[in-house]
């Protein structure tokens, strides 16, 4: 039986770890946080846990590691890792970490992952296995990456109903990424810093509320990935300022017909996304 680290029990590694053990696998966990460590035990998310990654790393097979990028590089450079061993992780960025990985002298295979599956709220108490159904996955291959680490996880993948596998380079994972995931969080974070009227909540509805859910920001984490991905992450503000500033020209010279078309090519743009789902 294939017997899994989890190193990182917040909501991403807790969400692998509860998912892993409920399709049978063996789990060990690593935290720094006690509670995380008793919360993980008691609730069946982990077989074993600690706080040391050095008491679990000779028993594992696979180590996936949920920190942010560069706990993770101090993780591999810290420690020995066997031949036989898959070492992972689920960064949110990857072209700046995976060039340190690939220069590094690595025993075991490295395999960089992304479920696309986070969430607002951080803590293991948030962590649900359900996060990952239907939900996209994507692999980063590295120089350390072979085919069997590959099948692996897309494997891995299915079986914990991720609905759609993609396989892609670093540098196309940090573009897309900056336009999917980061510039919403910084959409949603200025709309609720704009807004300074203390009656907002009497008025608000799904709309401002779908919108706004990500503007709950994990500061820490997403600065860091926002400074990995700084010079995609301003390409894409400055796109959305475009489009932003058209919709201002129009209604301050008039063109409704203009705004129209914009509305149009909109929706058919949304429509297409919902077919391909």
């Amino acid at each position: 039986m294939t017997k899994f680290l989890i190193v990182g029990l917040g909501v991403i590694g807790g969400s692998f770890a509860k998912s892993l053990k409920d399709l049978g696998y063996i789990i060990y966990g690593i935290d720094n946080d006690e509670f995380t460590i008793n919360y993980a035990i008691e609730h069946g998310f982990v077989d074993f846990a600690s706080n040391n990654i050095k008491d679990f790393i000779d028993l594992v097979d696979i180590i996936i590691i949920c920190l942010y990028p560069n706990a993770i590089i101090n993780i591999l450079e810290e420690n020995e890792f066997k031949e036989n061993q898959i070492i992972a992780d689920v960064s949110g960025v990857k072209e700046n970490l995976i060039e340190q990985i690939n220069k590094l002298n690595l025993k075991a295979e490295y395999i960089s992952l992304h479920p696309m599956a986070g969430r607002e709220k951080k803590g293991i108490i948030y962590a649900d296995k359900t996060r990952f159904y239907d939900a996209n996955f994507l692999i980063v291959p590295t120089n350390h990456t072979t085919k069997r680490s590959i099948d692996i996880f897309t494997n891995l993948a299915y079986q914990m109903k991720f609905s759609n596998i993609k396989i892609i380079d670093s540098k196309c994972h940090d573009y897309m990424i900056s336009k999917t995931s980061q510039l919403p969080h910084i959409l949603a974070v200025a709309l609720v810093l704009a807004d300074n009227d203390s009656n907002t909540l009497d008025f608000i509805g799904d709309s401002y509320r779908d919108l706004t859910r990500i503007a709950m920001i994990n500061g820490d984490l997403w600065c860091e990935l926002f400074k990995e991905n700084k010079i995609n992450l301003l390409k894409n503000i400055e796109n959305f300022q475009e489009k932003l500033d058209n919709i201002k020209d129009f209604l301050k010279q008039d063109k409704y017909e203009s705004l129209k078309e914009m509305f149009k090519e909109s929706t058919i743009k949304r429509e297409l996304m919902n077919r391909k789902r």
